[in-house]
């Protein structure tokens, strides 16, 4: 039996990808631990839908100035855990996973990389000081120099999208083709709510655009173009699901400056509840207009498969992945933002033919499964 060991940089407690291709590996039959960083909140060690997981990292891993403690934990791994294949998610835990190989040399090693590192921009915005983000710029480039580094050690990488495969295929000179595993939802029976109309008095006549995202940033999703082109539209409501922190205050405080009174925030929501809430709006938002940095260039946002899991047309901005999805099945617009007003008149040009873009995106939904999604996990796990 191949035996799996991936390793993560976060508690396992609200990350869908890791936990949807753990899970999937483990019901098709293969022994999956999960390396995970400790919480006082949760046990060390549980099992969660087959997967064993191990709450043994610390917060040294983050601390460049430790970068011996990998070594640490790599012994420690090497000699408490029998597995031959290891799945390192994202950077730090690519460079983790190397330090292990030092010592078990036979052992694979799977990069899923969820994003483009070497390309991914520090927000700055949320730094107090000059000195702090220095600091923090010099620690990505270390960070992205160990990224390369490694790439001598990775027998195979997995992305979210084609776009990014390509970048990677050629920035770490991959020894085989990177292989694409999209972020969908899994498939779910559908169920119309009116959960944001309710809870923020929102009108039967109003149109609801939602936009849905763990953090928020100023100045690096184009939130600012959007609120400028929706605040106070009449019959029009803008909702945003956004974790309540540091990060989201800037465009709080952005909405406030302009006196709407249609945009609203609303906290985080845990994973089982995105689609009730999302399916309470008439349109969802993906507005990631950023052209100087690929990672976002490049993204295909979870969100975007949300959205048509819930049955809401997508309003979005004409990059690559973007068009792929919705221009293929009709589920939404595409929009230029460099043009004036593209937000508004993409919103109401989905507004016009809603009943349209509402069936196909029901058609999308039935295509766009996690369920089918898998199976290019499983094979890639079956031909190592």
């Amino acid at each position: 039996m191949k035996k799996i060991l991936v390793l993560l940089d976060n508690p396992y407690t609200n990350d869908r990808r890791v936990s949807r291709e753990s899970e999937a590996l483990a019901s098709n039959g293969f022994n999956v631990t999960l390396i995970a960083t400790h919480s006082i909140n949760l046990p060390d060690e549980e099992t969660i839908n087959g997967v064993h997981v191990c709450r043994i990292l610390s917060q040294d891993i983050f601390d460049i100035k430790r970068a011996r403690c990998f070594k640490q934990y790599a012994e420690l791994i090497s000699k408490k855990f029998e597995f031959n294949i290891i799945h390192a998610n994202d950077q730090t835990m690519l460079n983790l996973g190397c330090q292990i190989k030092k010592i078990k040399p036979q052992v694979k090693i799977i990069y899923d990389s969820h994003e483009l590192f070497h390309a991914w921009p520090l927000n700055l915005s949320s730094y107090g000081s000059l000195s702090i983000a220095i600091k923090s710029i010099i620690v990505r480039k270390i960070q992205i120099a160990r990224e390369k580094h490694n790439k001598k050690y990775i027998d195979q990488i997995i992305t979210v999208n084609n776009s990014l495969a390509k970048d990677l295929q050629n920035y770490l000179k991959a020894r085989r083709d990177v292989c694409v595993v999209r972020n969908i939802p899994e498939s779910s029976e559908y169920k119309k709510s009116n959960i944001l109309r309710n809870k923020f008095n929102i009108p039967n006549d109003t149109k609801i655009l939602v936009f849905i995202g763990a953090n928020i940033y100023a100045k690096t999703l184009n939130l600012e173009q959007v609120i400028d082109e929706f605040a106070n539209q009449d019959k029009i409501a803008l909702v945003f699901i956004c974790a309540n922190n540091l990060n989201s205050k800037p465009i709080v405080e952005y909405a406030k400056c302009k006196n709407a009174t249609n945009i609203f925030f609303h906290d985080i929501i845990s994973p089982s509840e995105i689609s009730e809430y999302l399916s309470s709006a008439n349109v969802g938002l993906v507005p990631t207009w950023n052209k100087k940095d690929l990672s976002y260039w490049f993204a295909l946002d979870n969100k975007l498969f949300e959205y048509i899991n819930a049955h809401i047309p997508v309003l979005a901005t004409q990059q690559p992945e973007y068009i792929n999805i919705v221009d293929s099945y009709k589920c939404g617009v595409c929009v230029n933002p460099d043009n004036n007003n593209a937000y508004i008149d993409g919103f109401n040009d989905i507004i016009k033919d809603y009943g349209l873009f509402v069936g196909n995106t029901e058609k999308a939904s039935a295509e766009l499964t996690w369920e089918k999604e898998s199976n290019k996990l499983i094979e890639l796990y079956k031909s190592i």
